[in-house]
Parts: C-alpha cells; sequence; structure tokens
C-alpha cells in the first residue's frame, strides 16, 4: 500500500520529506519522513484531504497538535511542528520513536517479569501526571498507544503516544465552540471508565480507570 501512497516521496511545506506509510486512522494517514534541514527522522501526521472541509475535524486536529504541545516530559511524545502545506494539507510532525507498542509486546512476550510492569507502568503513569498538570487528559489510553524502545543503554523507555482525542480541561475556553456533542462518546471501549461510556464530563480520574485496565492486562494476560 505504501509503494501507491500518493505521498511518498511528497515534500511537506519545503521541510518533510515523505519515506513511507507506517500507519493509517479515520482522521488520515501517518509517515515516517525526513526532516530535510536537520537530517532527522520524524513522524508526519496528515489529515485527510477529504476532511479538510469539516470544521469540527480540522479544530480536533488542531487541538491534538495543541493537546500535545503542551507536554514537556520524557515520556510524552513530542510536537516538533504545525501547520499547512502550500496545497492545504495539514500535518503534525512529531518525535520519530524507534521500539515496539505495548500491545505487540504483550502479545508476544507475555508474561512479563514483575520488575518490567513496575518499569513501564511507572513512566506511563509519570507522562500522565504531567498531562494532568497541564490541564490535558488523554482519553484513548491503551497498549497501543504505549511505545516502548530501548534507549541509550536503558532497557524499556516508554513514550506515551497519540493526544488525537486529548481534552484540554483548564476551562479557558480558548478551543472555541465545543468538538464534541453532548452525550457523544469517543475512545476505545475495552479502557474506558463508566462514566466515558456514558458520555459524561471526565477528569484525571478516568484516565487512572484506564491504567487499571492495562495493568490488569499486563500481569494477568
Amino acid at each position: 500500500m505504501a509503494a501507491t501512497d500518493e505521498n511518498i516521496g511528497k515534500t511537506f511545506a519545503n521541510k518533510y520529506l515523505v519515506e513511507q506509510m507506517i500507519g493509517e486512522g479515520g482522521m488520515g494517514k501517518v509517515y515516517k519522513a525526513n526532516q530535510i534541514a536537520l537530517d532527522k527522522p520524524v513522524v508526519l501526521k496528515v489529515l485527510r484531504p477529504a476532511l479538510l472541509s469539516d470544521e469540527r475535524t480540522v479544530a480536533r486536529f488542531q487541538r491534538e497538535a495543541k493537546a500535545a504541545s503542551r507536554l514537556n516530559h520524557p515520556n510524552s511524545i513530542s510536537v516538533l511542528d504545525f501547520g499547512q502545506a502550500a496545497d492545504g494539507a495539514m500535518y503534525i510532525a512529531m518525535e520519530y520513536v524507534q521500539g515496539k507498542d505495548l500491545h505487540h509486546i504483550l502479545s508476544r512476550e507475555w508474561p512479563l517479569p514483575e520488575a518490567r510492569v513496575i518499569r513501564v507502568m511507572s513512566q506511563v503513569l509519570s507522562a500522565l501526571a504531567d498531562a494532568h498538570s497541564a490541564s490535558v487528559i488523554h482519553r484513548d489510553l491503551k497498549p497501543e498507544n504505549i511505545m516502548v524502545e530501548q534507549r541509550r543503554g536503558e532497557a524499556d523507555f516508554v513514550k506515551v503516544l497519540d493526544f488525537g482525542i486529548a481534552k484540554i480541561v483548564d476551562g479557558s475556553n480558548d478551543d472555541g465552540p465545543s468538538l464534541t456533542r453532548a452525550g457523544f462518546v469517543c475512545g476505545t471501549p475495552e479502557y474506558m471508565s463508566p462514566e466515558q461510556a456514558r458520555g459524561a464530563q471526565l477528569d484525571h480520574r478516568s484516565e487512572l480507570y484506564a491504567v487499571g485496565v492495562i495493568l490488569c492486562q499486563v500481569t494477568s494476560g
């Protein structure tokens, strides 16, 4: 599929040369790209062209960049850039993490030693604590959004990914109109707290429910 993708080989905003597609979702596609000026690998998330006319989707895409840019923690993915190419394509550039997601690890390496579970989950909690202090809740925490890599000889270094449906809860109203309808539910059902499943107002406690589900999963299989 990647070989026939129209964005492969394309340069976005005269900055990023797209090399390969590494993921795809409802909002757009995710690519590995090269930041030309620094010759540095990055992840480029590009909004689907058909969605550019949908104000709610564009606002959500902008919110992802804004929410993630508030985070400054070694265990949270870093947003490097956000913008719109000359042809109108909207993109977010993020740091590239070379590793395996926790879902992949559980499917191939379970059972995990207790010390490893503690090492991974403590980093997840540290990243969430930082996000919550910045008034950001993730709303879609799951093993697929927890990347684990080997870094500078350190085993199991964690990065929490994909703040695509993150919510900023500081009450500043600088996000404009509500981006989700009343009672609207977003997230992954298996990891949702009861209040999230009901479409109710959320805070950091709902995130801790998701952590509890993940912790049960990594310890029990």
